[in-house]
């Protein structure tokens, strides 16, 4: 499911009657579109979907056996100010060439669509921005995606891809693959479908198993790491087993919200659908840590002020750069202003600090020149 930007409709899609529902957020009625199958391929139908702010949404299309050719039309495009709305092939000829079910994520004003081809040659990821929307970038990753998630801001993008979790920028570059041993001290420690970024981009929410799917006795649970360095900032174990019965592509079990203090998982007492409900987890605190810096450089002078943009802020939170105190402005729990210090020409690190001691840095975050 994806919401519109503007909050008013809910954009579903259900794979089985190859259908895109849109809901009326308030009242919960609405409209179908049937999507119908794509030539070549056996049992198509959408699987993921993207609002953005141009009133179009993209979809991805995927089938669950057999194919007679390369799919170039699997990610199809809805245009919600038609009347009826109907999906046609995304017609941007940057993606034309590009075959197999896309994974497609918005970030949180709808301005920018990120998109991740598996199974076309060279792993390769896309992006739509609203400021060209007749255009994809493309770029080569060389990736076998299973998952894709999307910072609210639009900084940054999480894949799950060759067997590990990478953290990408909005050019697509990679920025970094954040490792942790503390992972695979749970025996039988198993990934599960939705993995989820704070929406600064400072944080991995990344649901697991311990065990096979199914099994009596496999519990589920959320571990919370820093996106830059891969350190785990929480676990959270659930009552219940997360369901795994499909894929990435086919379905996401892990939601928060806007500030990534409430998670909504999905779960089910023996990983069956028929038992299947809702998980909410309240955290009191969320774990502190840097996403992105506004701007990244400034002069040795200092006096220039800051946009940080993290997680876990609490007022009172402190700041240094470079080893110097820095004055902060508290604006929200994601937000913070702060002014630079004088600093010596160069990399600067940037440590933030919560009145309860709890402290992160970020090296290299800041440039002196």
């Amino acid at each position: 499911m994806a919401l519109t930007p503007d909050g008013t409709q809910l954009i579903a899609a259900d794979f089985g009657a190859q259908n895109i529902y849109l809901l009326d957020s308030d009242i919960g009625t609405g409209t179908s579109i049937a999507v119908g199958g794509v030539a070549g391929y056996a049992n198509p139908g959408p699987v993921r979907v993207a609002a953005t702010s141009t009133q179009n949404v993209f979809v991805g299309l995927s089938a669950e056996s057999g194919s007679s050719g390369a799919c170039a039309s699997c990610l199809g495009q809805v245009n919600l100010m038609a009347n009826p709305p109907t999906i046609q092939p995304a017609s941007q000829p940057e993606i034309a060439s590009l075959s197999g079910a896309p994974l497609v994520q918005s970030n949180g004003n709808g301005s920018l669509v990120f998109v991740a081809f598996a199974n076309a040659p060279g792993g390769p990821l896309a992006l739509w921005n609203s400021s060209s929307p007749n255009q994809f970038s493309t770029f080569t990753a060389n990736d076998t995606a299973t998952d894709l998630a999307a910072a609210s801001d639009g900084t940054m993008l999480a894949l799950q891809a060759n067997g590990t979790t990478e953290i990408r920028g909005a050019d697509l570059s990679l920025a970094s693959v954040p490792t942790n041993p503390e992972l695979l001290q749970i025996p039988g420690h198993n990934q599960v479908p939705g993995v989820t970024l704070h929406p600064s981009g400072s944080l991995i929410y990344q649901p697991f198993l311990t065990g096979p799917a199914g099994n009596a006795g496999v519990n589920g649970g959320i571990d919370i790491l820093d996106a830059h360095s891969g350190v785990l900032r929480l676990r959270l174990p659930l009552p219940q087993q997360l369901m795994t019965d499909v894929d990435g592509l086919h379905g996401s079990f892990l939601a928060i919200d806007e500030n990534s203090q409430r998670l909504f998982a999905i779960t089910s007492k023996d990983g069956t659908a028929q038992n299947a409900g809702v998980t909410i987890v309240a955290l009191a605190n969320v774990p502190l840590g840097i996403g992105t810096l506004t701007p990244s450089n400034g002069p040795v002078a200092g006096g220039i002020t800051l946009t940080i943009r993290g997680s876990g802020f609490q007022s009172g939170t402190t700041a240094a750069i470079g080893g110097k105190s820095a004055t902060v402005t508290f604006i929200d729990m994601n937000t913070l202003a702060v002014v630079t210090p004088a600093l010596r020409a160069g990399a600067q690190r940037v440590t933030i600090t919560n009145p309860d001691g709890e402290s992160v840095s970020l090296d290299a975050a800041y440039t002196a020149n």
